[in-house]
């Protein structure tokens, strides 16, 4: 993957949208729900970093990214047993998507990662 900027921007779109669908949609206006909606803008603020092949805030996205997706999932995972019909198949659907979305982004990212390297490693 050439271009982490463009993952780390979807991403942080996916995040931004699922957490106010969450916020709007539940009528008690949780802010836990604006979660999503804060990583998302943080990884949108490091996304220039990303683009211009900073090492250091590509390990911090993808570490924040990783995290995320593995609390989401765990959260998803939970909701399972939310006895309210309505509330546990939103919850599903936000959490389910925001994991997915992370744990997909990872992935593009350590693929990048190992691309480079073995672009390097072939150069020298």
């Amino acid at each position: 993957m050439k271009q982490p900027h463009l993952i780390n921007f979807i991403t942080a779109f996916v995040l931004v949208c699922a957490g106010l669908f969450s916020y709007f949609s539940n009528p008690l206006r949780p802010p836990t729900a604006l979660i999503g909606v804060g990583l998302g803008l943080i990884l949108l603020a490091m996304t220039p970093g990303l683009k211009s092949n900073n090492k250091i805030i590509a390990h911090v996205v993808v570490v924040l990214t990783l995290v995320f997706a593995i609390m989401t999932a765990s959260m998803a995972l939970k909701s399972r047993t939310e006895p309210d019909l309505e509330k546990r198949n939103r919850r599903l659907m936000v959490f389910g998507v925001m994991s997915l979305t992370c744990f997909a982004a990872t992935g593009f990212y350590v693929a990048g990662f190992i691309d480079k390297r073995k672009q390097r490693q072939a150069g020298n």
